[in-house]
């Protein structure tokens, strides 16, 4: 297969996964808790007429679909032409856009690859509105990935801290604790050499997606009803978080 054939390929792969996760896909609760909460700011951005949107770190622009094209100005960042169909090569840390230039943000799978975090929120902030919304999602339980490029793992008491002035909207982890030994699984069968997991390892993550869900239903089921007080204990270690928050300047 030519390369461009495997960048296209890649390219439809990312897409797909991240507005159409599947029970097959090996980080499933993960993706399917990152949609949730973009499906909510999407509804956000075009309920409040906000039509200048910014994707840092885009990518291949995964988003991009769920956007009518001809009702936003979606623009893309990233820092290499090469992986991306980014607008604008740049890095997180030093835009070329002047102040307040943006009424959204698309953080996604992008901060945990980011050296000087302080820096980057700080950029963040500069090109955003007042009421600018931005969508962040984040690992927290998952291996290394982008390497040498990845630099921490966040929490949502980290979000809190550095959102303390702002309204954030939500903070969402994207499972218990008790379904994150299953993902760590997927994620270890995704990327072993071994051979004999090829053929297996779709159905491997359909089963331990499908446990995933079960377990995190009955979690949630017993946190509303008798758990309450130990809410925290039961989400504290996801495989990820996502946010929705609004600018206040």
């Amino acid at each position: 297969m030519s390369t461009s054939k495997k960048v296209e390929r890649f390219k439809r792969l990312i897409e797909r996964q991240r507005t159409s996760p599947k029970i097959w896909d090996f980080s499933y609760v993960m993706l399917k808790n990152n949609l949730n909460i973009f499906k909510k700011f999407r509804n956000l951005v075009l309920n409040e007429n906000k039509t200048k949107i910014l994707d840092v770190g885009c990518g291949f622009k995964p988003y991009l679909k769920l956007f009518d094209k001809n009702k936003v100005e979606y623009i893309g960042v990233d820092f290499e032409k090469d992986t991306s169909d980014a607008d604008f090569i740049a890095s997180a840390e030093k835009f070329p856009f002047s102040d307040n230039s943006f009424d959204a943000l698309i953080y996604s799978e992008v901060l945990e690859h980011i050296k000087d975090l302080n820096l980057a929120l700080s950029e963040m902030k500069r090109v955003s509105k007042n009421g600018t919304l931005i969508f962040i999602s984040s690992p927290f339980i998952f291996p290394e990935h982008g390497i040498p490029y990845d630099f921490q793992r966040l929490t949502q008491y980290f979000y809190k801290e550095k959102f303390k002035y702002d309204e954030i909207i939500e903070i969402s982890p994207s499972n218990t604790s008790f379904s994150t030994p299953f993902v760590v699984f997927n994620l270890f069968i995704q990327s072993s050499p071994f051979k004999i997991f090829y053929f297996l390892k779709d159905l491997i993550f359909i089963i331990n997606n499908t446990l995933a869900i079960i377990i995190d239903n009955i979690i949630k089921f017993l946190v509303s009803k008798l758990f309450k007080n130990y809410k925290r204990i039961f989400y504290s270690m996801p495989v990820g978080y996502a946010l929705i928050i609004r600018i206040k300047k």
